[in-house]
């Protein structure tokens, strides 16, 4: 009897286990075969290019030559770059949609190629003014991946905390702003930007980050915030508003759509798209 019960046993988990793999065929099929055969993404017409990361873990996921007959890039040697999507197009793929995207690295024109759709994730950001509370906004801060050079910002003033009022402030117009500083004294915003003697603008959130908090730690000190001042504003909290190669959104609404879609859309409430840029601190003493 303990055999026949260990037969059964074994039995019905191979009975399950064969269902759960067959429910999971039939969930990918009709995810793939929901793309439309004549999607297509053109970002010169309109939006721009739409940026992402690798999301893969693979150690196997490449990028292509236009042709699509040679590997040239690996991107478990870029996991740190942005990739700007210029172009999306349907293949066919063993009876199947599957999207393909035409892009290139954020930080060198020359790093390009053809990769598969399913190894990015949009870089998206959420604006602080979406958030209600100081702790979700603190936890999105901490985990996105958008959000590497806020961070690395957030670093320069070891003894600030992050305030999402003040940072809400960067954003929103009058009246909601004086508002938001009304709970704090001694209020100063700095605009991290800025135009050098040959009349060029530095826009830093456009920069790989680990080149742009070296410039950015100069700005500062340049402006009189060096180490050891940053080091003496314990009594400060400090917001940020830094929005690069990423989409950014102030309505829930919009970001929930842009997560539904892997790849870039059109619809006719919705457009993926690049609209927004900002590289700037807001300084305040709590009341």
């Amino acid at each position: 009897m303990e055999v026949f019960r260990m037969l059964k046993r074994s039995l019905s988990f191979l009975l399950l286990l064969g269902a759960v793999f067959l429910g999971l065929l039939n969930i990918g099929s009709v995810s793939a075969n929901t793309i439309p055969s004549n999607y297509s993404f053109d970002g010169s017409i309109f939006t721009g290019p739409i940026p992402y990361y690798s999301s893969t873990k693979s150690q196997k996921a490449y990028i292509w030559n236009n042709t699509q007959t040679k590997r040239i890039h690996n991107l478990k040697n870029y996991p740190n770059t942005v990739w700007l999507v210029s172009k999306a197009f349907v293949k066919p793929v063993k009876g199947k949609n599957q999207v393909y995207y035409k892009l290139y690295s954020a930080y060198n024109k020359k790093v390009k190629g053809i990769a598969w759709y399913g190894y990015f994730k949009k870089s998206i950001i959420k604006l602080p003014v979406i958030f209600n509370s100081q702790q979700a906004y603190l936890n999105d801060l901490s985990s996105n991946k958008a959000l590497k050079l806020t961070r690395m910002v957030a670093k320069l003033f070891p003894n600030s905390q992050v305030n999402l009022d003040l940072s809400k402030s960067l954003y929103v117009s009058l009246p909601q702003k004086t508002d938001l500083l009304n709970e704090f004294t001694s209020t100063k915003r700095i605009d991290l930007n800025s135009f050098d003697s040959e009349g060029n603008y530095s826009y830093y959130e456009r920069m790989a980050p680990s080149k742009a908090i070296k410039l950015i730690d100069q700005r500062l000190s340049e402006m009189g915030y060096d180490q050891d001042k940053r080091n003496s504003m314990s009594n400060y909290d400090i917001g940020l508003n830094i929005v690069g190669y990423a989409e950014s959104f102030y309505r829930q609404s919009e970001l929930n759509i842009a997560n539904k879609y892997r790849y870039p859309v059109t619809l006719s409430n919705f457009r993926d798209m690049q609209d927004y840029g900002a590289c700037s601190i807001q300084l305040g003493i709590p009341k």
